[in-house]
């Protein structure tokens, strides 16, 4: 095994698993981006993965790999940065662990990330996540299912990652009502529940006959929903919805837009942003301000609040004003 293929090697079973404590969506995603890596070795460069060293690496290949990403692959500028996110963390754990090749790491890890224009942020209105929720029949198998994912992942404001990894026994289905999900970097947190959340949870427990080691969520097969079916199941049911209702609607649905929806709603209701970084799992509120900045209606009435904190005095009276005056002409 040669210099790259086993600080490779380390950097996935070592690094990200051990010391990183990488979710495994993350770690599928840095596999990615190397999968590509060593495409583009092989076909640009004529260098088979076991072949490639450390010192075939540079600033000027990493870029050329990168411009090959969007024009040969046709990847988005997103997607692009994604990538090099990727293997600049791979060097800068080199650049830790062998010095030799500091040089080399250091100028990869020069490389910016390319500007794309900023995406407005997508998610439902409260009125549109009422008008979609009630669109499920409870006493339907599958849509009670259903109801109970978006419910949930509403909730409890969680990436679908984490949704789809919750089983029965993370709920606490008596006061206080709560989810313990497992976040980014493997991080624990326990997320309040309504009781009108619980209460359609129980029925579909009740129904599916769902165990304590169960996931909560699974397919025909009892199989482990998957981000796909999550997502399908988004689609079918606000394919309907938006059909009755199309002007109440965005164009489109992910799970992620679920989670938006939460945080917004609980901003425009006067919740603190430190309290929604800690339902969603920010590791800093820095982040959560994305939503504050995104609806322009908070926006408008924070910059109201705060003027009007702001009174302008006149600080001199009228004979104090004459000699401000006098000074000025004759001191100044």
């Amino acid at each position: 095994m040669n210099n790259f293929s086993k600080l490779l090697s380390d950097y996935f079973l070592k690094y990200l698993v051990n010391q990183k404590k990488a979710s495994e969506n993350t770690i599928k995603t840095y596999r990615d981006a190397f999968v590509l890596l060593l495409e583009f070795m092989e076909s640009n460069r004529s260098i088979k993965a076991y072949k490639i060293k450390i010192n075939d690496f540079s600033y000027e290949m990493i870029n050329e790999f990168l411009n090959w990403l969007e024009e040969v692959k046709g990847v988005s500028i997103s997607t692009r940065n994604n990538r090099l996110a990727a293997i600049k963390s791979f060097f800068r754990y080199v650049s830790y662990i062998d010095p030799e090749y500091l040089a080399i790491c250091s100028s990869i890890l020069n490389i910016q990330k390319k500007k794309c224009t900023t995406r407005t942020m997508n998610y439902l209105s409260i009125d549109a996540y009422i008008d979609f929720i009630s669109g499920f029949n409870k006493n339907n198998f599958k849509d009670l299912r259903d109801l109970c994912v978006v419910v949930l992942l509403y909730e409890s404001g969680a990436r679908v990652s984490e949704l789809i990894n919750v089983r029965k026994r993370d709920l606490h289905l008596e006061k206080p009502y709560t989810v313990v999900l497992q976040g980014k970097g493997r991080k624990i947190r326990s997320v309040p529940l309504d009781y009108s959340v619980i209460k359609v949870l129980n029925k579909y427990i009740k129904k599916y006959n769902v165990s304590d080691e169960d996931f909560l969520f699974f397919n025909a097969r009892r199989n482990k929903l998957t981000r796909e079916g999550v997502n399908y199941i988004l689609q079918k049911h606000f394919k309907i919805a938006k059909e009755k209702n199309k002007l109440l609607y965005p164009s489109t649905i992910s799970p992620h837009c679920i989670r938006h929806s939460r945080a917004m709603h609980l901003l425009e209701n006067g919740v603190n942003l430190i309290y929604i970084r800690d339902l969603l799992g920010h590791s800093s509120v820095t982040v959560t301000e994305i939503y504050s900045k995104a609806n322009p209606e908070i926006k408008r009435t924070q910059i109201l609040e705060n003027a009007a904190r702001i009174e302008i005095k006149d600080d001199y009276d009228e004979e104090e004003k004459e000699n401000l005056l006098e000074w000025l002409k004759n001191s100044i």
